[in-house]
């Protein structure tokens, strides 16, 4: 089995998403990004999305990589995949490590890509979450670029409740 990935722009409701596919008995992954941007933050670490791009999609690199070898048995799905780290590495106009080239992608995740689409109706910011609508736009088409670059297909998730978004992606799954 694969991982489907949820993936968007910041603040599209992908966590919220998640959550409720945990609930209601789906195997998830948190978002390995937030994780990490918590922990640097803590050690007033610099390895951010906005300070040290590089460094930080490096540490989420090795995390996903641990990740993903955890063996799934039904439908999983990611809260970001590791491709996202491409584009935010094309946004910060940084060089992209061929870790990031070279992986093999769909020998893990399915090739359907769940995306988000920026809502600016939810749109927030937090203290994981810095970036600005207007940079969000612009994560988000980059975001559409790589998965379309590297070969997956993208399903827009409707903008509505996360119950009706739950359906949708359960209709998928039949």
């Amino acid at each position: 089995m694969k991982r489907y990935i949820i993936t968007g722009a910041p603040s599209t409701g992908k966590t919220t998403l998640i959550n409720r596919l945990q609930k209601n008995d789906h195997t998830v992954f948190e978002e390995v990004s937030r994780k990490i941007i918590i922990s640097e933050q803590k050690k007033n670490s610099n390895k951010t999305p906005w300070e040290d791009v590089f460094g930080f999609t490096n540490l989420v690199y090795q995390q996903t990589i641990k990740e993903l070898s955890t063996p799934i048995f039904k439908h999983a799905f990611v809260d970001r995949g590791l491709a996202d780290n491409i584009a935010y590495l094309l946004l910060k106009k940084q060089p992209v490590s061929d870790d990031f080239l070279d992986f093999n992608y769909h020998k893990f995740y399915h090739k359907t890509v769940l995306f988000c689409p920026l809502w600016k109706e939810i749109y927030t910011q937090d203290e994981q979450r810095l970036q600005t609508f207007g940079e969000a736009k612009e994560l988000e088409q980059l975001l559409l670029k790589t998965y379309i670059s590297l070969g997956f297909k993208i399903l827009e998730i409707p903008k509505t409740t996360v119950e009706k978004r739950v359906e949708f992606i359960n209709t998928l799954l039949n």
